[in-house]
């Protein structure tokens, strides 16, 4: 496999560095790319089976959007083709429309690949856990945002939201699944802590390795789904 992964060096927000470094721990024959900022991206001239992108402060959400913007068709063909893109904490909204900086009362158009939009106040944060379901898993994780997303977000959901809070308040949904392409609000980092979806990701690109450290890792999986699952554990 070619694995692309994006900006880690600005993109690392609570730990989610870790989501790569446990890729490169499941599949150390693989070929990965580490890009950078400053970088021309590896999947404007090659095909990445997957790509991923962590969390970031707004000034870099905004920097970021601008170092893609000139590869949008070219991400738009990988998504249609079936390239993953796993995008965690607020990496995702820079595939949506338009993201508000209501605190700095200003806005970006970002990348447009997903018909929604977001709101952003610093002053509006919501922290907690989050149980949902995806295929016929459970998928666990945690939040630290002040975002907020606006439009359909049942019409390509990643996460049923079974305990905790989803894209859109109102609604159980959490994330965006279109294609391959997949963000996620959730932070923990996502990988190391559901080792079934990492598994899951992979065999979309038709790889049967095992998750790295897999008998400890569905321990803890199965630990913490079983108390996420837990009436007395607060959300």
């Amino acid at each position: 496999m070619k694995i692309e992964i994006l900006f880690s060096e600005i993109c690392n927000l609570y730990g989610d560095a870790q989501n790569g470094a446990y890729l490169k721990h499941t599949l150390p024959d693989a070929e990965f790319y580490d890009t950078t900022l400053l970088d021309t991206p590896y999947f404007v001239t090659g095909t990445p089976d997957l790509i991923y992108l962590g969390g970031m402060s707004e000034r870099t959400q905004r920097r970021v959007i601008e170092k893609l913007r000139p590869y949008t068709d070219r991400l738009r063909g990988l998504i249609e083709n079936g390239t993953v893109i796993l995008a965690t904490g607020n990496a995702g909204e820079i595939f949506m429309k338009h993201i508000s900086y209501v605190t700095e009362e200003i806005g970006t158009d970002a990348l447009g690949l997903v018909d929604l939009s977001v709101t952003t106040d610093v002053f509006d944060r919501f922290n907690g856990k989050v149980l949902g379901t995806f295929e016929d898993m459970d998928v666990v994780g945690f939040q630290s945002q002040f975002s907020v997303v606006h439009g359909d977000v049942s019409a390509h959901p990643f996460l049923r939201v079974k305990r905790g809070t989803g894209y859109d308040k109102r609604r159980d949904f959490e994330g965006v699944r279109y294609k391959n392409l997949f963000c996620t609000s959730l932070l923990g980092p996502i990988l190391p802590l559901n080792p079934l979806f990492t598994e899951y990701l992979l065999r979309l690109r038709g790889c049967n390795a095992p998750a790295a450290f897999r008998e400890e890792a569905m321990a803890a999986y199965e630990r913490r789904v079983g108390e996420f699952k837990d009436p007395e554990t607060k959300f």
